[in-house]
Formats: C-alpha cells, sequence, structure tokens
C-alpha cells in the first residue's frame, strides 16, 4: 500500500443539513476538508428495521458532534458490479485533523459503533483531503461516484503520478463530470483493506456516467491504471437514497 501524503489546495461543498452555500463558512474557505469514507455491508440475517435504525442513527452524529461539517450518505446504485459487496456509504467531511480527532472517541459516535457492530459484516475507511478540486461546489441531488486503489508493491512513482495527473485531466476532457477531488489515504484506524487512493467523481445523473465510462479518455485512464492496480472499488450512490 503505498504511503506517500500530497496535500494540494481547494474545496467543494457537500450540503445535508448543513450551512454550506456560497457565502458559508466552509464552501469559501482555500483549506481542503479531510474526507472520511465509510463503506458497509450487512449481515445477511440484518434485518431492515435493524439497518434502518443504523442508518438514522449515523445521520443523527452531526447534530451531536459539531466537528462534523459536512455529511452524506446513500446506497449503491454502480452499474459496474466493483462494490465489492458494499451496501451503504457513508462521507463525513471534517475541517482538520482536529475534527477527526474530536469525532472518532466521541461518546455518541462509541454509542453508534456498538449499535452497528452486531449487524455488520465487514467495512472499509479511508480518509483523505481533498485534493485538485474542480467543478460543481453544491453536489446533493448528484450521483456520487467513489473510486478506490489499491496499487501493487513495486510501482514505481513515475507510474503512480501518471495515474493521478489523468485521473485529474478528466473532468477538462469529460464535460459531464459534475465535480472532482481525490486524495490519498490517512486514516488512523486500520480498515482501508490496502487501498491508498480515493478519487470522488460526481454527475448530474446516470446519464452523465454512461458518457463518462466508455469515453475514450476514462479508457486511456483505464489503459494507464490496469497494469499498476492490486485491487479497485467503486461505489456510486445519491445523497440519502
Amino acid at each position: 500500500m503505498l504511503t506517500r501524503f500530497t496535500l494540494l489546495i481547494s474545496i467543494f461543498a457537500m450540503t445535508f443539513g448543513f450551512s454550506t452555500g456560497p457565502d458559508s463558512e466552509f464552501a469559501s474557505s482555500k483549506a481542503p476538508l479531510l474526507r472520511h469514507v465509510v463503506l458497509f455491508k450487512f449481515r445477511d440475517d440484518a434485518t431492515d428495521a435493524q439497518v434502518g435504525k443504523i442508518v438514522e442513527a449515523f445521520g443523527e452524529l452531526p447534530s451531536k458532534i459539531p466537528s462534523i461539517v459536512e455529511y452524506q450518505w446513500g446506497t449503491d446504485v454502480s452499474i459496474e458490479g466493483k462494490a465489492n459487496g458494499f451496501t451503504h456509504c457513508f462521507l463525513v467531511s471534517f475541517a482538520d485533523d482536529a475534527g477527526r480527532a474530536e469525532y472518532l472517541p466521541h461518546p455518541d459516535h462509541k454509542a453508534f459503533v456498538d449499535l452497528l457492530l452486531p449487524s455488520l459484516d465487514k467495512v472499509t475507511v479511508v480518509d483523505f483531503f481533498a485534493t485538485d478540486s474542480q467543478g460543481a461546489i453544491d453536489t446533493d441531488g448528484k450521483l456520487r461516484h467513489v473510486v478506490l486503489f489499491d496499487f501493487k508493491d513495486g510501482m514505481t512513482e513515475k507510474s503512480q503520478q501518471a495515474i493521478e495527473t489523468k485521473f485529474t485531466s478528466l473532468p477538462g476532457d469529460i464535460s459531464e463530470i459534475a465535480a472532482y477531488e481525490w486524495g490519498l489515504n490517512n486514516s488512523p484506524e486500520g480498515l482501508d483493506d490496502g487501498y491508498s487512493h480515493c478519487f470522488l467523481v460526481t454527475f448530474d445523473d446516470e446519464a452523465g456516467r454512461g458518457i463518462y465510462i466508455p469515453h475514450p479518455s476514462h479508457k486511456e485512464f483505464g489503459g494507464i491504471v490496469r497494469p499498476n492496480v492490486e485491487k479497485v472499488l467503486v461505489f456510486d450512490f445519491y445523497n440519502g437514497k
């Protein structure tokens, strides 16, 4: 797993019951947000009622833990078959490391984990500072496309930079990309399953994704990635669905 951390600047904001409009503190800030990407697969015997309570409880945390500045969640609607069994994604954002440090040991977060664990099959957590942010500020109601990469041991620095550069160029080639950001995993929880890179691509809807996937520039990117990737996870969701 790669451990080199790159921190650049810029931000785009997502909103779910928070003040993140054009005049808000976080929308206007140039500091990158710390994204906390959480993926759940529930046990086969977990009931809809149990899962519903967990989703509801997670959604209550932003009102209980002030360091959460943005929050979105959704169930997988990816058409690529690379979600690896995960059904729910939660995207929690903090202003900085200190915000995450407050969140993880917070009593309300610990109570949520106690509620979650009896129904949980597996979890993956990747954190990153939003890097090379481009496009829309308000992404609520749009299709979020989460891509995680675990690269092969021994991949060269040159290959890594080529992959990062090519992915970052895609919004300029594919107008259907409404927003884009990426970053290197810096989660302290040890639940990343080897994933070192997270790319967050946003489309207005499925039609935009339908143009993106077979687009020549995206296919060219795939040709650069494929020889270097150990595994990939793709999870698409609409906020609150």
